[in-house]
């Protein structure tokens, strides 16, 4: 072999090309992950070993590097997908949350999917086949590939040892380091490795947020009603500097009345999981993702130190409304591990419980419309107040959720805008129902109960199909400031009065109603730190022993 043909045979065989488009891959992507050197230590060994391997079970054709490489190339797709659309890196454990994905999802993103997944399997079936090299070669595989599930311990001392370093406190950095897949990894033996370890964590006597007996008592309390409403997805369009002028949606009441007085709360999700958003409002306690991707999904429904729980020691009764359906996120156990008294879906999910919510005459559309929800609210807040008993009125919206669709209980688009993305156009236009119906919502709950404490707050941007790409190009608050895309409205009303927040953050919202129900003997007691930024590490003990109470009595 001449040095020119050997010279040609390094240079332009499959493996070489394979890097090489591995490389312009991660070059294209850049601007998405930022993959820094690293990479090297364990992932391009990792992607190249599993590529060897695949080529031994692709039958020998023209497309056999081309068939091989496809697996690999659709992981990385999915993974960079998902950021990019909910600005989160995804783990292992999120499949268990595909099915709840596809029921919310619009039919062309399902149909995507479902021809991606009948591509992938025409590909195993037709273009691969069980070789004796191939099963011998894939052992190693196998055993990487189930480490984090056999040995998780194991795997995390390798992967510590491995890697270039290891980030606790922000996922995307460690991909940036590490590379996809072996963080992909990583992340799932560290939670299996930590879920091991969640029975320790159940002594109550060591929970930081724990007030003492002689406060959790009904005369401790001022007796007066706190109502928390989460709204899905809930824009503020008037933070998008760089939408035309045209399109302000907002309803004049909405304007003349709230606008003035919205804050800012700091989400721990962007543009998606409505139930980590849940978490830190009720629990006070930053959603760490310690034990499984969305912390409702441990609750087993055993009694854990959160907001309603300690209100209902303090004499409150505490009832959650939800506007979907109760298989979601876990939400049943999760909001009877909480400590709610009474939980309420629509009857049209929950037809042998007690309830008074009902989609009545709009059971053609997928999501209960905000007008309706909040009639049906007022009437049960009426009830309520007729009781003479101090109440926590949890309220959780739906209507604003993906896919955007407006339904037949909205008046007609009226702000068409076909130079928008095609979500940000239904958006747009939702948002001048959604802010009337929010607005004569709060004025009647002001009239019906002016001495309450009411909270309104949007639990995650919406997600919009080109991610926080479309955020960053339409202006969405300033650039640079500090969680930016986590940033989204708040609203309360304290005793008829507003009070503007700033730099709140969601799990604080816990703090600030027992602070108000105990007339400023919680902060007291507990020395609020209300400042921006916030440590939240100084949060993770109390975390573990909520999760710890809340997990008891899950088979794990």
């Amino acid at each position: 072999m001449t040095p020119l043909a050997l010279l040609g045979g390094i240079l332009f065989n499959r493996y070489t090309l394979f890097l090489a488009g591995l490389g312009l891959y991660l070059l294209a992507t850049h601007p998405i992950i930022e993959v820094t050197h690293g990479i090297e230590r364990m992932e391009i060994p990792l992607l190249l070993y599993l590529y060897y391997c695949l080529n031994a079970f692709a039958r020998e054709s023209k497309w056999q590097p081309v068939t091989a490489a496809f697996p690999l190339l659709l992981l990385y797709l999915i993974h960079d997908y998902y950021f990019l659309r909910f600005f989160r890196i995804p783990k292992i454990n999120d499949l268990t949350q595909v099915p709840e994905l596809f029921s919310v999802t619009g039919w062309e993103v399902n149909l995507t999917l479902a021809c991606v997944a009948l591509l992938l399997v025409y590909l195993l079936v037709t273009r691969f086949h069980i070789t004796k090299k191939g099963m011998v070669l894939a052992i190693p595989a196998v055993l990487v590939l189930a480490g984090p599930l056999l040995r998780p311990a194991l795997f995390i001392q390798l992967y510590s040892h491995l890697s270039r370093e290891v980030i606790h406190y922000a996922t995307v950095v460690n991909v940036e380091y590490n590379g996809r897949l072996v963080t992909a990894l990583y992340n799932e033996a560290r939670r299996r490795d930590t879920m091991s370890h969640i029975a320790q964590y159940r002594d109550i006597e060591k929970l930081a947020l724990r007030l003492p007996d002689e406060m959790e008592r009904p005369e401790k309390a001022n007796g007066r009603n706190v109502h928390m409403i989460v709204l899905e997805g809930f824009l503020d369009p008037t933070l998008l500097a760089n939408l035309p002028a045209r399109l302000q949606p907002l309803h004049q009441d909405f304007l003349k009345t709230l606008s003035g007085h919205l804050g800012f709360s700091i989400s721990p999700v962007f543009g998606g999981y409505t139930a980590q958003a849940e978490f830190e409002l009720l629990c006070g306690v930053p959603a760490f993702q310690e034990f499984d991707e969305i912390e409702f999904n441990v609750f087993s429904g055993s009694p854990t130190y959160c907001l309603p729980a300690v209100l209902r020691r303090l004499g409150y009764r505490t009832a959650a409304s939800n506007a979907f359906k109760p298989d979601f996120f876990n939400a049943m156990p999760a909001y009877r591990g909480l400590g709610f008294e009474a939980t309420y879906f629509a009857k049209e999910y929950t037809p042998s419980m007690e309830t008074y919510l009902t989609k009545g005459e709009d059971q053609e559309n997928k999501y209960f419309y905000d007008n309706e929800l909040f009639a049906q609210n007022l009437a049960f807040v009426e009830r309520m107040l007729a009781e003479k008993k101090p109440f926590f009125n949890y309220l959780l919206t739906v209507y604003g959720h993906f896919p955007f669709e407006y339904g037949s209980r909205m008046g007609p688009p009226r702000y068409p805008a076909s130079e928008l993305p095609w979500d940000l156009e239904r958006i747009i236009n939702q948002l001048h129902y959604r802010s009337k119906a929010v607005s004569d919502y709060v004025q009647k709950l002001l009239t019906l109960d002016p001495e309450a404490l009411i909270i309104l707050v949007s639990d995650h941007l919406p997600p919009l199909e080109g991610g926080v790409n479309v955020y960053g190009k339409y202006g969405y608050l300033r650039e640079g400031l500090e969680e930016r895309f986590y940033r989204n409205r708040l609203l309360i009303f304290r005793n008829g009065k507003p009070e503007r927040k700033e730099n709140f953050y969601h799990f604080n919202i816990y703090r600030l109603i027992l602070d108000y129900v105990t007339a400023g003997e919680y902060c007291k007691n507990k020395s609020c730190d209300f400042r921006f930024p916030f440590d939240k590490e100084t949060l993770r003990d109390d975390y573990h022993i909520i999760m710890g109470l809340a997990s008891k009595g899950l088979n794990l």
